[in-house]
């Protein structure tokens, strides 16, 4: 298994690929830089990012390895995850949702891996996030999980767990409740090594929305959301990602 990111040598697929590095840290496995060549990109700009890159995982003790394909950028990934066993592929999105990211053809792909999309709106963020918040449903995909978790345990900051699911809600009415239905990713932490005081749940009573979310945000100074894909809709998510300042990742699973 591998860590794959995308890069074009832009300053976004640069600053994404460090959240893939240091996740790759994270669960010990080797990170791949990922260039396919289809003669829009400038070369020297893709040479100083891998070396910024490699510079980087090496200060990580992550090995590194560039890849340079030609053709479809599309046909190519469909083809290299079919060659090659990919826990997650890492790609950068534009910083405006109107702009048409190429990322979105890479989520409609039907790729067989996990793709996380990372809009970066504060890079200097990218290298120092210490608050780091995954939203997601109750019934948690556990590599979305595991992606927030080696985040966090990498940065050694403060982990918040917000979990939106109306029929969680049904459930659970109070905020013991809401606390019960985190307590098994909370034990998990634990279990890898992060202290207890380190993560939080984030009590809500009602599903908190898009603009509920930016405000939450702002008024705690997130660093980084993570998000799995299918909290929100494409719309509360393209509204998310044009109005918030807060670097986030989108996890869109292959299955589950």
């Amino acid at each position: 298994m591998r860590v794959v990111s995308l890069i074009n040598g832009s300053l976004l697929s640069e600053s994404a690929s460090f959240y893939a590095i240091v996740y790759a840290g994270a669960v010990q496995l080797p990170f791949s830089a990922l260039f396919v060549d289809n003669g829009q990109e400038s070369k020297q700009a893709v040479d100083d990012t891998v070396k910024a890159l490699q510079a980087f995982a090496e200060s990580q003790d992550v090995a590194f390895e560039f890849i340079q394909l030609q053709g479809d950028v599309i046909a190519q990934l469909q083809h290299f995850c079919q060659l090659y066993a990919v826990d997650t592929l890492f790609c950068a999105t534009r910083q405006k949702s109107a702009l048409r990211s190429f990322s979105e053809q890479i989520v409609k792909s039907g790729i067989e891996t996990d793709i996380a999309v990372v809009k970066v709106k504060n890079i200097s963020h990218v290298r120092s996030c210490s608050r780091l918040m995954l939203v997601s449903r109750d019934q948690i995909n556990p590599h979305v999980f595991v992606l927030w978790l080696g985040l966090l345990h990498a940065s050694g900051g403060q982990g918040r767990i917000y979990l939106s699911a109306k029929e969680g809600f049904a459930r659970a009415t109070t905020k013991s409740g809401l606390k019960y239905l985190a307590a098994p990713f909370m034990q998990l932490a634990t279990l890898s090594g992060i202290a207890p005081e380190q993560i939080e749940v984030v009590n809500a009573l009602q599903p908190i929305d898009a603009d509920g979310l930016l405000r939450y945000e702002a008024e705690n100074n997130i660093d980084l959301l993570v998000i799995r894909n299918d909290v929100y809709t494409r719309k509360e998510l393209n509204h998310l990602g044009d109005h918030s300042g807060v670097n986030s990742i989108t996890f869109y699973p292959w299955k589950g």
